[in-house]
């Protein structure tokens, strides 16, 4: 069976304290197209860890808001960020999904 390809786009302003959002968005993404819970759990605990800092980096800088874009194909599960309108993406977690019937 063959699954659709889906991408969910979150842009924050800069401000570290709503780095907790991406753990939650981050963590039922991530549940929803086929990770299993515990794995979800980890991989959102560092999205989180890892966006805080990118918010508080981007709060010093003044720079456009942090672009959140979490992406599921076939096998792999994948949330990155971007400064702003930067072409570099920072890869934040990238996951299998659970094979089996």
């Amino acid at each position: 069976m063959q699954s659709r390809r889906e991408t969910l786009v979150l842009t924050l302003p800069h401000d570290p304290q709503l780095a907790g959002i991406t753990r939650r968005v981050t963590l039922h993404f991530l549940v929803q197209n086929g990770v299993a819970a515990g794995a979800a759990r980890r991989g959102a605990r560092l999205v989180e860890r890892r966006c805080h800092l990118l918010l508080g980096s981007t709060a010093r800088l003044e720079a456009p808001p942090l672009v959140l874009t979490l992406s599921s194909g076939a096998e792999i599960l994948e949330v990155s960020g971007r400064k702003g309108s930067a072409k570099a993406r920072s890869r934040l977690v990238r996951l299998r999904r659970r094979t089996g019937s």
